[in-house]
């Protein structure tokens, strides 16, 4: 039997389209750690159905986005001090191996347009939501030169559970000249094809936030 072609509406109804938006508003801020997740009113404010949006929440509580807890329902996760110093050291176990694999993969036109969203940050300054979607963007696409597929699918949850944390220290606007400096001297990596600074950019980058990030939560 053949299928009818997918409308419009059907496909902004899919599940994987409204993970994808509900990964996007964690990331940018719409949907913060805590908050409780009531499938009715997430329904109306997404305007979609909600057998596809049980379908998405369940995808995210998978990926460790989101938590059921009896009694409360789902919430968007909040992690504690260890599991965020936890985060970071995946990072850092599966981010700066993948250099040579990047350098090997990129092309001229993918360093250009990592420099021009590297602009594009500098020029967001603190504004945390702008600057989130931006500094997803750039790692996700800078990763994805490695092809290596199964690696990438980790890094990614890794990227979407680290975001909220990072991004209040990115409201404060401290030390944000270095994070600039250092999105640039990975594209001048790529543009030299120099595996060795890459990695070692990508270690400092990591190091760098991972500290940041566990002072500013330390201090709530």
């Amino acid at each position: 039997m053949t299928r009818p072609p997918r409308t419009p509406s059907s496909t902004r109804n899919g599940a994987a389209v409204i993970a994808e938006r509900l990964r996007a508003s964690i990331r940018d801020g719409g949907l913060l750690p805590g908050t409780r997740l009531v499938q009715e009113k997430l329904a109306t404010e997404l305007k979609v159905s909600r057998i596809p949006l049980r379908e998405a929440l369940h995808t995210l509580a998978a990926e460790g986005l989101i938590e059921v807890q009896p009694q409360r329902g789902m919430l968007v996760a909040e992690l504690n001090h260890a599991e965020i110093a936890e985060l970071f050291a995946l990072r850092l176990q599966m981010e700066p191996p993948l250099a040579e694999e990047i350098v090997r993969g990129c092309r001229d036109r993918d360093i250009d347009e990592l420099q021009e969203i590297a602009e594009d940050m500098c020029r967001a300054g603190a504004d945390a939501a702008g600057r989130a979607s931006l500094n997803y963007e750039f790692h996700r696409r800078i990763y994805a030169l490695s092809e290596r597929r199964l690696t990438l699918r980790f890094i990614d949850q890794l990227l979407h559970l680290v975001e909220p944390y990072s991004r209040r220290w990115v409201r404060s606007g401290h030390d944000l000249e270095r994070i600039d400096d250092e999105h640039q001297r990975m594209v001048d990596a790529l543009r030299e094809r120099d595996a060795v600074a890459l990695r070692r950019v990508i270690i400092a980058h990591v190091e760098g936030a991972r500290d940041h990030v566990m002072a500013a939560h330390q201090g709530q």
